[in-house]
């Protein structure tokens, strides 16, 4: 009896943490709203009802194409980091010297700002190329997933290593049997944080040098002097961010996270 005496309390005491959290986040969204409420009150931004008549505004043939563009150009630039990621891993498992390099090479992408990736790309590949907003996301998730990467290295089973090794497995089947599967959970953190941080520096990157996506049209709209249009192309990279982390991204994250259970 006591026993499950305890184990409801403990379910009660949890369902009480989950409500409270759940009410955290609502009182996180309602500060921002009272903040953009008195902002907009005092004449320095465009009010939240102005803004959501702009964002009712839009034809999907103009609002799809940019978000789509963005998308592209984030997902493609993750891609190849982590693509390039995957290979220095591998290289860096067998090799002391590629192991320096990734992680010298880490910190010197890591130590780069996303804007200087921008000027150096736009000005060497010409502002109408579609190639800066992927190689800049590229440039900046390199660093998260390259660091991941080799970190797992260290953090595999030293026993199960050597086991492997008593048997006459070769450095890539190490990689490919041991390493990388131990490192999933690692590697999918890291992922969702990298393809977040993606689509905010693709943004970044069309606003400087693109014919498109959603950093093209706010950096149009604020050209313009459209104050309403930068908020409202602004809330729709936040949307697509929180719509790609909660929807995709985290329940990949939470099922990666059991892959070792």
């Amino acid at each position: 009896m006591r026993g499950n005496s305890m184990a409801a309390r403990e379910r009660i005491g949890a369902r009480r943490d989950e409500s409270a959290f759940r009410a955290g986040r609502i009182l996180a969204g309602a500060f921002i709203l009272l903040i953009w409420l008195s902002a907009s009150a005092t004449g320095m931004l465009p009010g939240p009802l102005e803004v959501a008549e702009y964002l009712a505004g839009m034809r999907a043939s103009e609002l799809l194409p940019q978000v789509l563009k963005t998308l592209y150009n984030s997902v493609t630039g993750f891609s190849l980091s982590f693509l390039a990621s995957m290979v220095l891993g591998l290289l860096s498992h067998r090799f002391s010297l590629i192991r320096g390099f990734s992680e010298a090479l880490s910190e010197i992408f890591n130590s780069t700002s996303a804007l200087v990736w921008s000027l150096v790309l736009v000005a060497t590949l010409g502002v109408l190329s579609p190639l800066p907003p992927i190689l800049v996301v590229a440039a900046v998730t390199l660093p998260h997933i390259l660091t991941a990467t080799v970190s797992a290295l260290s953090s595999a089973d030293p026993g199960l290593l050597e086991a492997v090794r008593a048997i006459g497995a070769r450095p890539s089947d190490e990689f490919f049997e041991v390493i990388l599967p131990s490192s999933v959970p690692l590697l999918a953190s890291a992922s969702r944080v990298g393809l977040g941080t993606a689509l905010r520096i693709s943004v970044v990157a069309e606003a400087f040098g693109s014919s498109g996506g959603v950093g093209y049209m706010i950096i149009r709209s604020y050209n313009l002097a459209d104050a309403s249009g930068v908020l409202a192309w602004s809330i729709v990279l936040i949307a697509l961010v929180l719509g790609l982390d909660q929807l995709i991204l985290k329940p990949l994250e939470r099922r990666a996270r059991r892959w070792l259970e």
